[in-house]
């Protein structure tokens, strides 16, 4: 009876021990469990997280299109629920976001739209959306409304890039006709420029003729005015004679010696005037002076009838003499002809000749009257041998101007001959000129026709057509690898380790307690193999409801499900082995040492962040650690197994396993026995 009560008392320590190993065995089951339940898929609840969205933009007219880019936001953000976005004044959004009602508050300024509508008419504005979160409220969300922000942005980028590119590629066609507007008319202007080219030569030819013409005209007009020079003395003589004939007339009857010393007179200024006449050989000069010669040579023929039939005096005959001789020398040195056809040529000569036909036409008519009496006719031929000499100092007026004139048209042709000499010479150069501007229209000709074939054989898009691909130019192929579809999935790896290690460490410290207190009957479980089989079935225990719960609760997916359950099971042996055979070697002291283990690897293996971003202490711890390993080989088989690296992890965490139960095994048989 006493026995049955000792055995008793001596069972309790062993129910204890039974129901903290049956406790710690859902240890990790609940450790991962409720943080990945919590966590397992984030990001499909944050239509639940209020961000305040507030839109200030005014819509603006340009060029009949109407630009209200924050509603269109607005209405975008309504249809998307990435996050619980709420539309509200810019006061409730501030006062919600200081509140720690809103996470975090978007602004679109009113001026949005009005600076994008004017990014094409000059420098670009930016306009600014201003985002503001709280991140004492939560960090890791604050992170990603900052992308939600972002992602507006973009949205917004991709829209301006959308009307600038159709606005561009619309500049390119309009470019694109220009040019070939400028290729025709390049074309046009080519030919014109030949048609320029032949033309300046023809004028150049034309210029050089005409300095010729000139040249020539000079040198007539020169002999021309030395002609007129010459007639001018001619002239002078015929006025002396005149006079002189006039004179003879005014003495009485009875002295006719002064009329033949005029008549004398006058035949040798009439001989002079016929020499200067033939050497001045103007064919169109004094046709009104070949007149006055023609009268006064009828007039002479009347006198000569007259002195003919008068017949008292011997002096009469000395005057028939005289008219007879001044009647001949005008027959012989055909003045009248000259004269005549020097009036052809000299318009102002002819006037002046009438003048003198119509004196001697007077001469000729007080000549007629000498039949009568003597006197008479002798005052009417001073009368005309007056007007003879008033046309002779018209004629010579004429003549002066006539000379005067011809010396200045000698000088202008001068000066015509250098002027069309000098244009003739730009005639050259212009042609020179107009050759290059040719061959230079030839290649702008040719140029703009092969520049406008380029732009039309690169022109191959619409307008649509590019702005579209300028706004989305690729597609992002995703051929991602071990895809991972939920957050806490993704996690699953680390916290199933450290679950693991927790579990198999407080495992180990209640089979420490029941050998270290003997309360376990059995011969077997005392041994050092025995006991370290039973830890290893109760951790294998521990992995298998953990990965049932995650697989059946959580929905945990693998890529190979039966490796799931018997990895974790591995790496619960692999743990356990650690801290049993540390245990086994230094004794109760193992289980701060473990611990302190545990915290390093929270930071060493790479759960969460790449290790490469972790500090270089623990970069270096990393690959000694049995977390590591673990980690990433429950990755590969939860998200893609690689066949190699997997079995090099796995032989990796069998030789952890292996080594520290050797280390327990040999350093507790050599100091404390089995």
């Amino acid at each position: 009876m006493s026995n049955s009560k000792d055995t008793g008392k001596k069972m309790s320590p062993l129910r204890i021990l039974a129901v903290s190993a049956a406790a710690i065995i859902f240890v990790p089951v609940l450790y991962s469990g409720i943080y990945l339940c919590a966590f397992w898929n984030p990001y499909g609840r944050f239509s639940n997280v209020p961000v305040a969205f507030v839109n200030l933009d005014k819509a603006v007219v340009k060029d009949g299109t109407e630009y209200n880019l924050g509603k269109n936001i607005e209405d975008n953000l309504k249809k998307n629920s990435s996050v619980g976005w709420r539309f509200t004044s810019l006061e409730e959004a501030k006062r919600g976001v200081r509140n720690a009602d809103y996470y975090a508050y978007i602004v679109i300024p009113e001026d949005f739209s009005a600076k994008l509508s004017a990014s094409t008419d000059g420098p670009p504005v930016r306009p600014v959306i201003t985002y503001e979160a709280n991140m004492g409220k939560n960090f890791i969300f604050a992170q990603i409304s900052e992308r939600a922000a972002e992602t507006i942005r973009s949205e917004v980028a991709s829209s301006i890039q959308a009307e600038t590119t159709r606005a561009l590629a619309g500049s390119l066609y309009d470019i694109k006709a220009s040019v070939f507007d400028a290729s025709n008319g390049a074309a046009s202007l080519h030919s014109g420029t030949l048609e320029l080219v032949n033309g300046s030569k023809q004028l150049s030819a034309e210029l050089a003729s005409a300095a010729g013409g000139s040249k020539a005209l000079q040198d007539g007009l020169r002999q021309a005015a030395a002609g007129e020079s010459q007639l001018s003395g001619g002239i002078d003589s015929l006025i002396t004679g005149l006079t002189q004939f006039r004179d003879s007339f005014s003495q009485n009857t009875n002295n006719t010696a002064p009329l033949a010393a005029g008549a004398k007179s006058l035949s040798d200024g009439i001989s002079v005037l016929s020499g200067k006449l033939n050497e001045a050989n103007l064919s169109q000069s004094l046709t009104g002076a070949a007149d006055g010669i023609g009268n006064i040579r009828s007039a002479l023929d009347q006198v000569s009838s007259l002195l003919a039939s008068y017949s008292g005096q011997a002096n009469i005959d000395s005057a028939k003499a005289i008219v007879a001789q001044l009647t001949g020398s005008l027959d012989s040195q055909n003045l009248e002809g000259q004269l005549r056809s020097a009036a052809a040529s000299t318009g102002d000569l002819s006037t002046n000749m009438a003048s003198l036909n119509a004196g001697a036409v007077e001469l000729s008519g007080g000549i007629s009257t000498l039949s009568e009496t003597l006197t008479v006719a002798q005052n009417n031929a001073a009368a005309g041998a007056n007007q003879l000499l008033y046309g002779a100092g018209k004629i010579k007026t004429g003549n002066t101007d006539l000379v005067n004139g011809l010396s200045s048209a000698v000088d202008r042709c001068g000066d015509l001959y250098s002027g069309l000499t000098a244009l003739n010479n730009g005639a050259a150069s212009l042609n020179s000129g107009i050759i290059l501007v040719n061959d230079g229209s030839a290649k702008l000709m040719s140029g703009l026709g092969s520049g406008y074939k380029r732009i039309n054989s690169g022109l191959k898009f619409s307008v649509e057509d590019i702005s579209s691909f300028i706004t989305n130019p690729l597609t992002l192929s995703d051929i991602s690898i071990n895809r991972v579809r939920y957050y806490g999935e993704g996690l699953a790896p680390y916290f199933i380790s450290l679950s693991l290690w927790l579990g198999a460490m407080l495992m180990n410290l209640v089979i420490t307690a029941a050998r270290l207190t003997k309360t376990i009957p059995y011969k077997f479980m005392k041994t050092y193999t025995g006991t370290f089989a039973a830890g290893c079935i109760l951790v294998m225990l521990q992995a298998l409801i953990l990965s049932l719960v995650l697989v059946l609760g959580l929905g945990l997916e693998a890529s190979n499900m039966l490796l799931f359950f018997l990895g974790t099971m591995f790496i619960a042996v692999v743990f356990f082995s650690i801290m049993y055979g540390a245990s086994r070697a230094v004794g109760f002291i193992a289980t701060p040492m473990i611990f302190v283990l545990f915290i390093l690897q929270l930071a060493s293996s790479g759960g969460t962040f790449p290790i490469e971003t972790a500090p270089r202490f623990f970069r270096i711890l990393s690959p000694i650690f049995p977390m590591t390993y673990s980690v990433e080989g429950l990755r590969m088989i939860t998200g893609g197994i690689y066949a190699s690296r997997l079995l090099g992890v796995s032989v990796i965490l069998l030789a952890f396993l292996l080594i520290f139960y050797a280390l327990g095994f040999v350093i507790n048989r050599t100091f404390k026995g089995l």
